[in-house]
C-alpha cells in the first residue's frame, strides 16, 4: 500500500450577508452574478443540472475538490492511502464541521452514499456511484446494503473499496453527489434542503436565503475548515434573462454574466467580441438531439442517419450561435481526445436524401404518409434559434416540416424522463474529464440518463470491460469502439460542442472556470471595489 498525500491550500469565497436588491452592489466584497435558471434542488445527491451542481459546490465539499490547475486536491480528506491494486482507498479526514457546528465524520459519507444507492431513493446520479464495490447490485436490490464497499473505520477514517481500478476516482469524488450528508439533521428534518432555517452544509458558503426564481444568497460559512483563507465576503446569485443581465452588467450591478450558467444575448455577441469584451473558453459539453427510437419512423436507423447527415452544423455555429462553437460529428468532446476523426460528414445532403428515401421505402411509406415528428426543447432564445435552423434545414432537404415544442425546464425534463417526446434538443456536460462519462450515459435503456429507449448489450459489455484495463491506450481504443457503435446506431444526433462565452468585471479575479463548465468562487479575489 502506498501513500498519496495531497493538501488543499487555497480556499473559497465567503459571504457576510447583504441586502439583495437590483441596486448597485455595496462596498462589501460580494460577487454578484447571473445564475440564469432556478436550481431544481439544493440537495447535492439530486443535483443534476449545471446551476444546481455549481451551487452545491459552494454549500458542500467532498473528500476532494478540483483545483485551479484542473486537478483534484484534498478537501475534507487530509490524505489518502491507495492499495497496490488501485481498488482500496483509505481516506483520513481533516477536522471539519457542518455549518451548524456538528463535526463532519466518516459516517456522514457512509450515510450519504448508502442513501443515494438505496433502491427506493430516486437520483439521476446514482449510477456514478457504481464504481463503489457492489454499488450497482445494492441499487438494484440484489446485494445487501451491508456489502457496499464503503466503511467508517472510525470517525475520521473512511475506507472505500472500488469495483475496479478507476483512474479518475479522485476527480469523481469532487462531484457534489459524493458529498457527505448530516445524518442527524436529515433524520430530524427530512426536508432540510428546502428552506434556509434547516439547511446545513459543510462548504465554504452557507445558505443565506433562497427566493425562488429570483435569487440565492450565499454567505460565508464560519464553520468551514479553511474559512481563514476565504478572500471575499460572499456571492449573490440572481436569475435573469440574458438582456436584463447584460444591462445590469453594463451598469456595474453584476460582476459576471454569461457562461457557464447563463447566456449572452445572441445579437450582442459579435459586437462585444469585436470590442474584446467577451471571454471565450472551450467546454467539455456536447449538444445533441436525443431520439426516442421507439417512436414511429424514428425506430429506423436509416431515417435517424438521414436526419443527422442533413444538418449543416457549421452554418448554425457561424450564423446562429456565433460563439466559436464546434460542429459535432461525435458525442465525446475533442478535448478528451478519444477519436480525432468525425464519424460522419457535416451537411452531407446527397447521402442524407439517399438514406431518407431508402428508409421510407423499407417502411412502406411516402413522404406524404410520414407521421408528424416534434422536436422538443427548453424555452430559451438560443435554443429556439438553433432548433428553428434545424427545422428549416430538414424542410429544405426532405420537404418535411417538423413541429417545434418549447417547454419550461422542469416540464421538459419530466417529459424526457418519461420518454414522452419524439426528438429533444439536449446537452451533456461531463462530471469528470474522461470519455466514459459521456458514453456511460447510454449504457442501459432504463437508466435515468439515457431516455432514448436504445440499448445494446455489446456496447454495455465493452464499457464494463474498459474499467478492467489499466493501460490507458488500450482503454481509449475500447472506448472509441463504443463511441463508434453509438454513432452507428444513432440514438442521439450530435449537433455542437459548446464554448463558454462570458463577461467578467475587472475587479474580480481568480474565479475558477473549469473546462467542464464548473464555476468555483473558492479562490476568488475582489480588488478595490468602490461600488
Amino acid at each position: 500500500m502506498f501513500k498519496a498525500k495531497v493538501w488543499a491550500f487555497l480556499l473559497l469565497i465567503v459571504l457576510v450577508g447583504c441586502h439583495c436588491s437590483k441596486e448597485k452592489i455595496s462596498s462589501a466584497k460580494i460577487i454578484k452574478f447571473n445564475l440564469g435558471d432556478e436550481p431544481h434542488t439544493l440537495d447535492p445527491r439530486l443535483a443534476r443540472d449545471p446551476s444546481a451542481q455549481m451551487v452545491m459546490r459552494m454549500f458542500f465539499e467532498g473528500l476532494t475538490r478540483i483545483g485551479p490547475n484542473e486537478q483534484p486536491q484534498m478537501a475534507i480528506a487530509q490524505s489518502v492511502e491507495i492499495s497496490d491494486d488501485l481498488k482500496r482507498y483509505v481516506f483520513t479526514l481533516r477536522e471539519s464541521k457542518w455549518s451548524n457546528g456538528d463535526p463532519v465524520t466518516a459516517g456522514d459519507f457512509v450515510y450519504a452514499w448508502r442513501k443515494i444507492l438505496s433502491p427506493d431513493f430516486s437520483s439521476d446520479n446514482a449510477s456514478q456511484l457504481y464504481v463503489i464495490k457492489n454499488g450497482k447490485g445494492v441499487k438494484e436490490g440484489s446485494i445487501p446494503m451491508q456489502q457496499l464497499g464503503v466503511k467508517a473505520l472510525d470517525e475520521r477514517t473512511l475506507q472505500v473499496d472500488l469495483e475496479y481500478p478507476t483512474p479518475y476516482i479522485l476527480e469523481l469524488l469532487a462531484a457534489p453527489f459524493f458529498s457527505p450528508i448530516n445524518q442527524k439533521v436529515e433524520e430530524a428534518q427530512p426536508k432540510w434542503a428546502e428552506k434556509e432555517s434547516t439547511y446545513v452544509g459543510n462548504g465554504p458558503f452557507l445558505l443565506g436565503h433562497w427566493r425562488h426564481h429570483d435569487e440565492i444568497l450565499a454567505k460565508k460559512n464560519p464553520s468551514y475548515w479553511d474559512a481563514d483563507n476565504v478572500k471575499i465576503d460572499g456571492v449573490e446569485m440572481v436569475m435573469l434573462e440574458a438582456n436584463t443581465a447584460l444591462g445590469m452588467f453594463e451598469k456595474k450591478q453584476l460582476h459576471w454574466v454569461g457562461s457557464p450558467l447563463s447566456v449572452l444575448p445572441l445579437d450582442a455577441i459579435v459586437p462585444l467580441k469585436d470590442k474584446g469584451r467577451v471571454y471565450v473558453k472551450p467546454s467539455a459539453m456536447t449538444a445533441f438531439l436525443r431520439v426516442n427510437v421507439e417512436k414511429d419512423v424514428l425506430n429506423h436507423p436509416k431515417i435517424r442517419h438521414a436526419l443527422a447527415l442533413a444538418i449543416e452544423r457549421g452554418a448554425i455555429a457561424e450564423h446562429v450561435t456565433r460563439g466559436g462553437q464546434i460542429p459535432a460529428m461525435r458525442l465525446v468532446p475533442p478535448s478528451m481526445q478519444l477519436q480525432p476523426e468525425p464519424y460522419f460528414e457535416d451537411g452531407a445532403v446527397t447521402k442524407a436524401l439517399h438514406l431518407f428515401e431508402e428508409g421510407l421505402t423499407e417502411l412502406g411509406l411516402t413522404r406524404e404518409q410520414l407521421p408528424k415528428i416534434n422536436l422538443t426543447y427548453i424555452s430559451q432564445e438560443r435554443t429556439h434559434l438553433i432548433v428553428q435552423a434545424i427545422q428549416q434545414q430538414w424542410f429544405e432537404r426532405f420537404g418535411i416540416r417538423i413541429g417545434l415544442e418549447a417547454l419550461e425546464r422542469k416540464v421538459f425534463f419530466d417529459r424526457i424522463s418519461h420518454q414522452d417526446y419524439d426528438l429533444a434538443y439536449c446537452s451533456w456536460s461531463a462530471d469528470f474529464h474522461d470519455p466514459v462519462n459521456f458514453l456511460e450515459v447510454f449504457k442501459f435503456k432504463r437508466q435515468s440518463t439515457n431516455n432514448t429507449n436504445w440499448e445494446n448489450s455489446e456496447y454495455a459489455q465493452m464499457l464494463s470491460d474498459s474499467f478492467k484495463l489499466v493501460d490507458q491506450d488500450e482503454r481509449y481504443q475500447l472506448l472509441a469502439r463504443c463511441e463508434k457503435m453509438l454513432m452507428d446506431a444513432m440514438p442521439i444526433i450530435p449537433v455542437l460542442h459548446y464554448t463558454m462565452l462570458y463577461m467578467k468585471d475587472d475587479e474580480v479575479e481568480d474565479v475558477f472556470l473549469s473546462s467542464l463548465g464548473n464555476l468555483d468562487f473558492k479562490w476568488a479575489v475582489m480588488k478595490n471595489d468602490n461600488r
